[in-house]
């Protein structure tokens, strides 16, 4: 029996059985070889908690493989796993939620459906991006005291059915397309409603306290499957300009400048224990060669369509090995690899990055 086969079995009677004793870093040490069977379940629709048993392997796989050194070889077969399997896709009753390692995600939400008002009880960066807002989206922010003090479970339900409440109103924002808000702080009770957004985080998994859940109970809808989100992922736009919104109560808004980088220009929309990052590269142009020792990266194409050079050290300067890349596609780009995006379209190369240590994001 091949090798495959055999780990197909064992994930297959995992999903069935949860209970049963499945030893991932027995399979994590089967190494790359792995992605493939991997990939072949992530793009089967199946039910969250299935998909995050996949992820965690995923993750085991990815950390062990990223201990030591990564040849260019084993990086380009890392990227083409990744750009073949796409997003690991989520489906809640409120959004399909398009997943991706290390934290990088993407959310389509229905219509004034949302998040649950949360917190983190652990510390969790993430950095939220509004690529749209339907009719009555908005984002709700408010610190932890104050929640405590007003929070009522009957009055929080009519606010929530349209009934005017000052203990509330405050704290709701409508934001517009290209709005960033930063959840970098333990306390900070906070949702987004109604909206398509990218989400920068440390962790691609939950981690919060639900303080008022709206969406206990409710089914998911018959609609949500791969074919529906990755067709509406496709038809994304980047937003033509940012601000980053602060304030809970009170607000303040702050423009993001783009700064010039080699090919065009770079929006940095935060640069933490994540660096969450938009790039808008000219036609025909080449960005910088880039490498992180330490971190790895997420690249989310938006628009363009080109090549990307992968290579490692001893690489640099021969073959210039390349992967094409088009509109919807994402990458993974293990640490200590050099990489390079050629746009070679006639319009703009726009695409997302997010950049990570591997210890971090596969808790």
């Amino acid at each position: 029996m091949h090798a495959s086969v055999g780990v197909s079995n064992r994930l297959r009677a995992h999903l069935a059985d949860p209970a049963g004793k499945l030893d991932i870093g027995e399979i994590a040490s089967d190494g790359l070889d792995v992605l493939p069977v991997l990939a072949e379940f992530l793009r089967e629709d199946l039910p969250i908690g299935q998909t995050e048993r996949l992820e965690a392997i995923l993750k085991a796989v990815l950390l062990n493989a990223f201990q030591k050194p990564v040849s260019g070889p084993d990086a380009r077969r890392i990227a083409l796993f990744q750009k073949s399997l796409g997003f690991i896709l989520k489906y809640k009753s409120y959004a399909v939620k398009a997943a991706s390692p290390l934290g990088y995600s993407i959310f389509l939400q229905n219509e004034r459906e949302g998040f649950s008002f949360q917190r983190h009880i652990v510390h969790k960066l993430e950095v939220f991006h509004i690529l749209g807002v339907k009719p009555g989206g908005y984002v709700f922010l408010c610190d932890s005291e104050h929640w405590n003090r007003v929070y009522q479970p009957e009055s929080f339900a009519r606010w929530l059915d349209g009934e005017s409440n000052a203990a509330y109103d405050p704290y709701r924002f409508e934001p517009r397309p290209g709005d960033v808000f930063v959840i970098s702080e333990l306390g900070v009770v906070h949702t987004v409603v109604g909206c398509v957004l990218e989400e920068y985080a440390t962790v691609s998994t939950d981690m919060v306290e639900r303080l008022y859940d709206q969406n206990a109970g409710k089914p998911i809808p018959a609609g949500f499957n791969r074919a529906n989100a990755e067709a509406t992922m496709r038809a994304l736009e980047a937003p033509q300009g940012n601000r980053i919104v602060s304030g809970n109560e009170h607000r303040h808004f702050r423009d993001v400048r783009p700064e010039w980088v080699l090919g065009g220009e770079r929006i940095l929309l935060c640069d933490s224990f994540v660096r969450a990052a938009r790039y808008h590269i000219g036609p025909k142009m080449e960005t910088a060669t880039l490498q992180d020792g330490e971190r790895a990266t997420s690249l989310r194409i938006f628009g363009g369509h080109g090549s990307i050079l992968i290579a490692d050290n001893s690489e640099q300067g021969h073959s210039q090995p390349r992967v094409e890349f088009g509109p919807s596609d994402l990458f993974l780009i293990p640490p200590g690899i050099h990489y390079s995006l050629g746009n070679e379209s006639s319009g703009y190369l726009e695409y997302s990055e997010h950049v990570i240590a591997p210890g971090v994001a596969f808790i």
